[in-house]
């Protein structure tokens, strides 16, 4: 091991070792980083395309409201014409009847 003179030789590279492994996870903290700020800018992108698509899916949803508003009026419409339709088939069926 180390000499008798130099008493303090396992400590120092024992402080070495401590100092290249502090280094090694820099370094792998340091890609970690990166691949966080990545992940982060996917997140916002992501997260963009999200509400996108909710207004798109809020403005069928007020589509679909409307073309039930106008089928409810359109079925509404059909039952007046036909009783009319049924109220001018009575008359011409009367008419050729006490004619």
């Amino acid at each position: 091991m180390g000499s008798e003179k130099d008493k303090t030789h396992l400590f120092k590279w024992t402080n070495k070792s401590i100092v290249e492994e502090i280094e090694d996870f820099q370094d792998l903290f340091n890609v970690l980083l990166v691949d966080n700020s990545e992940i982060q800018k996917s997140m916002r992108a992501c997260e963009t395309i999200l509400k996108r698509h909710e207004s798109r899916i809020e403005e069928m949803e007020d589509a679909i409201t409307s073309c039930e508003e106008k089928t409810i009026e359109c079925i509404r419409e059909l039952r007046i014409i036909k009783a009319l339709f049924l109220c001018c088939l009575l008359m011409v069926f009367m008419y050729i009847t006490y004619a």
